[in-house]
């Protein structure tokens, strides 16, 4: 089991910046387990750990709040009691359900022609449709058909995964199915940082694959998807590559795969490909909004951008953006770029946790799917797509 200690510590932050927590959503038997689906191998305890795993397991997490009760973690979040300590929460335990084949599937080539091995075939759509089972009994269970899809960021064990996503989930009021996806990180070291880069593309195919069965699962009307630091370049890569296979079948990527919305909290991805991306490729029409939040004091991206040589997208200002960029965003409305004021030193990367207002802002979209210029998120504009937040900020949580 892992401990940790996260969430919004109430002496550093004023409180009533967070939403009211709607007991009206998931009912307190439903609000301690999470699902996953990861690519990390295990290692010799039998935990989740560092390296890569060919295979994909699915399964279910439990999370606890280790020091305080339900009903007083649900006033904390709300920000309707003062002076409590940090939550401090732990993997109750970690259920592998399903274990997919590895990828690629085996094949031979005979003749020049290409032969897939049917056994290999017949497993892995054996274990894609367990997937589909279980997610569709959870969607009727929880009587919800929206999905929170969370991709963590570099140096996140599997557990730290776990804890972020129930927050962002807590936020919300307990909104929708809550699924991690976990991908092969958590070395705190300068070396794993440039190892993992390419760990997060080795996992693009599988978080693909993650999204082809979410979307051809029964009752699954909504995804959520939640990217934070560099599970932001695996979620972007695989719905790019997503958009342009959808427009060469001559299907609608948003009808095909439902995601309303797209959240990158601190993306840690080049600022000129993320131009690309969003602009030149016209990436956005594959999604009812996009919402990235940004800080240019954002020391870990700061360090990335140094590393690698070019401004990270999640560190960029308004005037970083080429002319041809910001001429574009003037009409691409469904893009709003979030700049973040008064976020701590300590949190200037985490802030999508830790920054009430990030976090409110993050929970109202969850839960009503509302854009910056609704009632709901009174975000303060600043010139065409940009906007501010700051830890004053109040969303509109309605109840029901």
């Amino acid at each position: 089991m892992s401990t940790y200690t996260g969430a919004i510590a109430p002496n550093a932050w004023d409180e009533t910046a967070l939403p009211s927590i709607d007991t009206g959503m998931a009912q307190p038997e439903d609000r301690s387990t999470l699902l996953y689906i990861t690519d990390r191998n295990t290692a010799g305890s039998g935990e989740y750990g560092t390296s890569r795993s060919s295979s994909m397991a699915f399964g279910r997490v439990g999370i606890e709040v280790t020091n305080m009760t339900m009903p007083a973690y649900s006033a904390y979040m709300s920000g309707r009691s003062q002076g409590l300590a940090r939550p401090r929460y732990r993997t109750a335990y970690v259920e592998e359900q399903i274990r997919f084949p590895g990828t690629p599937l085996p094949f031979s080539i005979e003749n020049s022609a290409f032969t897939p091995d049917q056994s290999a075939i017949g497993a892995y759509l054996e274990a894609g449709a367990g997937f589909s089972a279980a997610l569709s009994s959870e969607i009727r269970r929880r009587g919800s058909g929206q999905i929170v899809l969370f991709v963590h960021g570099f140096n996140n064990d599997f557990a730290a995964g776990a804890f972020n996503l129930y927050e962002l989930w807590a936020a919300s009021g307990w909104s929708g199915v809550p699924v991690l996806f976990s991908w092969p990180t958590g070395e705190p070291n300068l070396f794993s940082y440039v190892g993992d880069t390419q760990d997060s593309e080795f996992s693009v195919f599988h978080f693909k694959e993650t999204l082809r069965l979410m979307a051809s699962t029964e009752g699954v009307e909504e995804i959520v998807v939640i990217a934070h630091s560099r599970g932001a370049l695996i979620a972007t890569t695989a719905l790019r590559e997503l958009l342009i296979e959808s427009r060469g079948s001559g299907l609608s990527m948003r009808n095909a795969y439902r995601i309303n919305t797209l959240i990158l909290a601190a993306p840690d991805i080049d600022l000129g490909v993320m131009e690309q991306r969003l602009v030149a490729e016209m990436f956005s029409i594959g999604f009812g909004q996009i919402n990235v939040y940004i800080n240019p004091y954002d020391r870990a991206l700061g360090l990335s951008g140094f590393l690698f040589g070019s401004t990270r997208f999640g560190a960029a200002r308004p005037d970083q953006l080429s002319p041809e960029s910001r001429a574009v965003f003037r009409g691409a409305e469904a893009v709003h770029f979030i700049l973040v004021e008064d976020a701590s030193a300590a949190a200037r990367h985490n802030y999508f946790r830790l920054h009430p207002g990030v976090l409110s802002d993050i929970g109202i979209t969850i839960r009503t799917g509302a854009s910056p210029a609704d009632p709901e998120r009174p975000l303060e504009r600043l010139e065409f797509n940009f906007w501010q937040i700051d830890r004053n900020y109040t969303p509109v949580m309605s109840g029901g």
